[in-house]
């Protein structure tokens, strides 16, 4: 069936777009490794993808300049449960989490099974009163893990029944675990919460972020919990609002400053008066305390219309500038080391063509790749002044969360069940079918090789 839609919709594309679409890998049950890399302890290497987007910044950029040649199908594997992290490589291991609180590691290259952790049982959605929810059937680990490559330690959220979470750390080496701790979110009811932002690690922590579910059900705060990568002694916290709500919720984690400073966006609260702290650029300090925000003058409105400014997370770009852009697609400027309080962004303006914008951003200067609703939007940014206009726009579908890798910007249909490629100027250069996914999902890569998560199955191409 997927090798017959592929056909029919290559048969009908324009001719900016590829003569041929690429069909996945038949997916299979993982197949122990006869020889499993032998991962060394160190910094990352040129080709490794330790975290979330590759880098603490999350630009999502493998560097490479070169264009990549025709997708070619590696491998694909079943899963035992729905996917939502992107998926890691350290050392030749890949890892990826499943909400059936599994953690996998496979060999990057042939896709064998070096180790598999499961790290206890995941909520079962049909047994809890979830007041709202739109992950079914179960609700495990939906974070993107990171790994330290240093110590050869991966830092796993697990959401496990009847409702607690913890983070957890595995030997990258065995998939052993180190230890588990459990995470406090005070005055907030577990059932409601939410973790699905990406770990950050920076300053000796791990940094965990949570909001609420679709819906913003049930008694539920935003919050950036630090953890000692050691694991032990008192966590430090941010809390967005004494009110509820006020998600840190975007996909791509805590934005990690060259000084160890974090930046994340905020969702709305539901406050209608006094400025409390949602739909806001925050600026936090090692130990999570407040150093500076920004948010919109029109913060009320996008409260009381759930329009999150933090349905995206920040991008650091050129001139010690952030860039960010929420559900209303109204992009804003501003100034890193002065964010400007209550209106005080350098420039603003909608994005051209409109966008509901949800995910992770990529970024390759000077543009800033944006997932809407409709489309892939590239946002240049003008290095000599505080302006930045829509350079292109793809064709439409529902973007997940761009990357750069091989000098292509891939991106993932997760509703359409396909992965594009374009080149830095917009134009299609690559197509393949892989099925739909989870909200949201975004590719990696690593040692000329693309990973892509769809629902329970994990695949590989190479980027010859």
């Amino acid at each position: 069936m997927l090798a017959a839609v592929a056909g029919a919709l290559a048969a009908c594309e324009d001719p900016s777009r590829p003569t041929a679409t690429v069909q996945a890998a038949n997916a299979h049950d993982p197949v122990p490794c006869a020889s499993p890399p032998a991962f060394t302890a160190g910094p990352p290497a040129a080709g490794d993808w330790p975290v979330y987007h590759r880098t603490p910044d999350r630009h999502g950029d493998d560097g490479a300049p070169a264009t990549a040649g025709r997708l070619a199908p590696l491998w694909g594997v079943r899963l035992d449960g729905s996917t939502f992290a992107q998926p890691l490589v350290a050392g030749g291991l890949l890892v990826e989490a499943t909400m059936h609180d599994s953690v996998y590691a496979f060999d990057a290259a042939s896709g064998c099974l070096a180790w598999k952790t499961t790290l206890g049982a995941p909520l079962d959605v049909t047994k809890h009163h979830l007041q709202c929810n739109n992950v079914l059937p179960e609700l495990g680990i939906m974070p993107t893990p990171a790994i330290d490559t240093a110590t050869g330690t991966v830092y796993v959220v697990a959401y496990l029944d009847p409702g607690r979470y913890e983070l957890d750390a595995l030997d990258l080496r065995r998939g052993a675990v180190r230890w588990r701790h459990p995470l406090d979110l005070p005055g907030s009811d577990a059932l409601q919460q939410l973790s699905r932002p990406a770990v950050a690690l920076a300053n000796g922590r791990a940094y965990v972020s949570f909001g609420g579910r679709a819906g913003d059900c049930g008694n539920y705060h935003g919050f950036v919990i630090g953890v000692r990568q050691d694991g032990r002694g008192p966590d430090v916290r941010f809390q967005v609002s004494l009110n509820r709500e006020g998600a840190v919720w975007a996909p791509g984690g805590p934005v990690v400053l060259p000084d160890g400073d974090l930046l994340v966006s905020t969702g709305n609260t539901d406050e209608a008066t006094q400025f409390d702290g949602g739909n806001a650029v925050v600026r936090l300090s090692p130990a999570l305390a407040r150093r500076d925000l920004f948010a919109p003058p029109n913060w009320a409105s996008l409260n009381r219309t759930d329009m999150d400014l933090g349905s995206v997370g920040p991008t650091l770009v050129a001139g010690n500038r952030v860039f960010q852009v929420g559900k209303g697609g109204v992009g804003y400027l501003l100034d890193l080391d002065s964010l400007g309080g209550l209106g005080g962004d350098r420039y603003h303006s909608p994005l051209s063509g409109g966008c509901y914008a949800i995910g992770a951003t990529a970024y390759r200067a000077p543009l800033v790749f944006v997932p809407c609703d409709h489309s892939l939007t590239a946002v240049r940014i003008d290095g000599g002044s505080p302006r930045f206009d829509v350079a292109w726009r793809s064709p439409d579908f529902r973007s997940g969360s761009p990357i750069v890798a091989g000098g292509l910007v891939w991106d993932y249909d997760f509703e359409g069940g396909f992965l594009w490629g374009f080149d830095l100027s917009g134009r299609v250069r690559q197509k393949a079918l892989v099925g739909t996914g989870e909200h949201f999902v975004a590719p990696s890569a690593a040692g000329g090789r693309l990973y892509v998560p769809v629902q329970r199955r994990l695949y590989a191409f190479g980027l010859s």
